[in-house]
């Protein structure tokens, strides 16, 4: 009797893993689907702004460990003609906290030489969310905090510059 309900016991379980990841596999694929989906809205430039910066939180959002995710939002975040659309680039690079060192070196690269203040200050704010306190990172937000033409990019900067260097 024991070696039956052991059995009944086996056959369960191994059904539910297979109903489990049968789900997972799924919800995989439907999120794979979403990014792709997010990245042909945002680089496009025939979608409005606001589409396009829409499809830059999702990705912040849902893009996470996905390489073609990242290029996107580093696309639009150097060649978008919109700042609006740049800066959604920009803080969706922070929280989706890319794994590799290019997400964080086009963030430096907008808050260097971006001509508009809040695509700077949404830079800083990426910034400070991966909260990577590399040298380059470093001397980028000090350099901000003490020349940037924007009182507002120069106190944000100085702010995470400061909770940086002070680990």
């Amino acid at each position: 009797m024991k070696t039956k309900s052991f059995i009944n016991f086996a056959v369960s379980a191994f059904i539910m893993g297979a109903v489990i990841l049968a789900f997972a596999t799924g919800a995989i694929s439907q999120s794979a689907a979403l990014v792709q989906n997010a990245i042909g809205i945002l680089t496009n430039p025939a979608n409005s702004p606001r589409e396009r910066i829409a499809a830059a939180q999702d990705l912040g959002a849902l893009g996470q460990d996905s390489d073609p995710a990242a290029q996107a939002l580093m696309g639009a975040l150097s060649g978008d003609p919109n700042p609006a659309v740049r800066s959604a680039a920009a803080s969706a690079l922070g929280s989706a906290a890319f794994p590799s060192a290019a997400p964080i070196q086009a963030l430096i690269q907008a808050l260097n030489s971006d001509n508009s203040s809040e695509v700077r200050r949404a830079a800083v704010g990426g910034l400070s969310i991966i909260g990577v306190d590399s040298a380059s990172t470093l001397q980028a937000l000090r350099n901000a905090a003490k020349s940037d033409s924007d009182l507002g990019v120069r106190q944000a900067a100085e702010a995470v510059y400061k909770r940086f260097s002070s680990n």
